[in-house]
């Protein structure tokens, strides 16, 4: 690429572009469905391998420096990606800024860690996490090279582009694990993948986008967007704090087998946010903020998007909870059987942490990130509360009790409608139907094992033999109840085949 052409397409990310946004957000979501199936595909593949050839503990000493690493790396970005994503115009000049920013608050970052990694393994009582947490720490620095070029990407909409980054950077970090697992590394093979997949990251982003910073800073943009980027940093913390006070009361107090269990059970229905939810948000925000001076075709943008997302994501939940008895044991095998209640219970909460997720993105694209802080303050607060109460109960009770706190996600959503004028009945709309479809499904599968395990001794075709049944009666009963939804995959459809004209 020649460098007029580099400076082209960077200068073609300085002001967000509403022209056929549809259909870029058609081309966007057909991707993020596709690299779902591949990166979901390669995930469980991974899992099932890793799981046979390492220990519960081993996953469980990796969830445990987990919750420093994670913590220590909301800092590195500090909001400025979703900063740079959400402003209708911005310069050369804030892109290099953001970029140093973060450049030097990830050298800060990985140099405090390796340092106080001792302290980690105090905490926990266990040795293995602070030796861990000396390799670990090393991910900041590299993730803090691609901030600007992920941001751009995003403000580009190239999706494609995205897709295949993501895709390798999985197998790559898959791949290095299962060898260096394979040759007996044991947990470091945990380590020494995320590590490989961000270098190859780095590798990737910068092919796709050329950017590159000048030796320039300017701190007066830095202090003009504190407040802004300073909400965005606020909703992580609380994010980060209701995803890991339950692994680091548990670490501390339970050890590093039973958080092995419960971290693979909820990491398992994460997948659902992470792989579904978290690439729409991706589409979404850049699409949502381009529209919103445009609330009339905001709302049906937001309808027809959180239909399809609750259509995909509450039966895929439900479903989880439904097989988790035939799950388990094929994809973790007999020694990963406690975590079968576990992964029943978190298959509900993803569901609805997933189908309430484009909240997120109405939050940032209408710029109301501190009302977002504010209620999910609220929320964080409760889930601490609910597992500091269930703890000395044991990991069961701790789930359910993250599983009901999570029901708050309702009311987030129901206040992020309402910033471009949509009410309860709305939301309704979007979640009604596919969760009384999937009920339906849920008990379906239960009522159908009580009899095809009397005749069918395979766990694997046991276990397809249910995907199927419960699949098949959940897109039935939803057809049935709502025609929307088949209108939605209509339209969708017929987006996608223009698009390819």
């Amino acid at each position: 690429m020649s460098k007029e052409s580099r400076h082209e397409l960077v200068r073609s990310a300085f002001r967000l572009n509403a022209e056929n946004l549809g259909r870029r957000v058609v081309s966007g979501a057909s991707f993020t469905f596709l690299g779902i199936a591949l990166r979901t595909f390669i995930t469980l593949g991974s899992t099932a391998i890793l799981a046979r050839l390492l220990t519960p503990a081993d996953f469980g000493h990796v969830a445990m420096a987990a919750v420093v690493t994670e913590f220590t790396g909301l800092f590195g970005g500090f909001g400025f990606a979703n900063l740079l994503i959400q402003r209708k115009t911005i310069t050369r000049l804030q892109m290099d800024t953001v970029f140093w920013a973060s450049v030097i608050i990830g050298l800060i970052l990985t140099g405090v860690v390796f340092i106080l990694a001792p302290l980690a393994s105090w905490v926990f009582a266990n040795e293995t996490t602070g030796a861990l947490l000396r390799l670990l720490c090393f991910s900041f620095l590299l993730n803090s090279l691609t901030v600007v070029h992920e941001a751009t990407l995003s403000r580009l909409m190239r999706f494609r582009t995205e897709f295949w980054i993501l895709i390798t950077v999985i197998g790559v970090r898959s791949s290095v694990a299962i060898v260096f697992a394979y040759l007996g590394f044991g947990v470091w093979s945990l380590v020494i993948g995320p590590l490989f997949g961000a270098a190859a990251s780095i590798a990737l982003y910068y092919s796709a986008i050329p950017y590159l910073p000048r030796f320039r800073f300017h701190p007066a943009y830095l202090k003009a967007t504190w407040k802004v980027s300073g909400s965005y940093f606020g909703s992580n913390i609380l994010y980060y704090l209701n995803m890991n006070v339950d692994l680091l009361l548990i670490g501390r107090s339970l050890g590093a087998t039973p958080l092995g269990y419960y971290q693979n059970a909820r990491s398992l229905t994460d997948e659902i946010r992470g792989r579904i939810a978290m690439p729409l948000q991706r589409v979404l925000f850049p699409a949502f903020s381009a529209l919103q001076n445009d609330q009339k075709r905001l709302q049906t943008s937001v309808m027809r998007a959180g239909r399809l997302l609750a259509a995909i994501i509450i039966p895929v939940g439900v479903g989880l909870s439904a097989i988790a008895q035939d799950l388990v044991p094929v994809l973790y095998g007999p020694q990963w059987l406690a975590m079968i209640p576990l992964l029943s219970m978190f298959g509900i909460s993803g569901a609805i942490r997933g189908a309430t997720a484009i909240s997120s993105s109405l939050f940032n694209a209408m710029n109301q990130v501190p009302l977002a802080f504010k209620y999910n303050t609220i929320g964080t607060l409760l889930t601490a509360s609910a597992i500091i109460v269930t703890l000395p109960y044991g990991i069961e009770a701790v789930t359910l009790a993250v599983m009901l706190s999570n029901l708050y996600a309702l009311v987030t959503f129901r206040i992020g409608l309402g910033l471009i004028g949509l009410h309860t009945r709305h939301m309704l709309d979007i979640l009604g139907y596919p969760t009384l479809a999937a009920t339906g499904m849920w008990i379906a599968v239960i009522l159908i094992r009580t009899w095809t395990k009397e005749w069918i001794n395979d766990a694997i075709i046991l276990l397809l033999l249910h995907i199927f049944l419960g699949a098949t009666f959940y897109i039935s009963a939803l057809l049935i109840t709502s025609i929307n939804y088949y209108k939605d995959v209509i339209i969708f459809i017929k987006s996608q085949t223009q698009l390819r004209k």
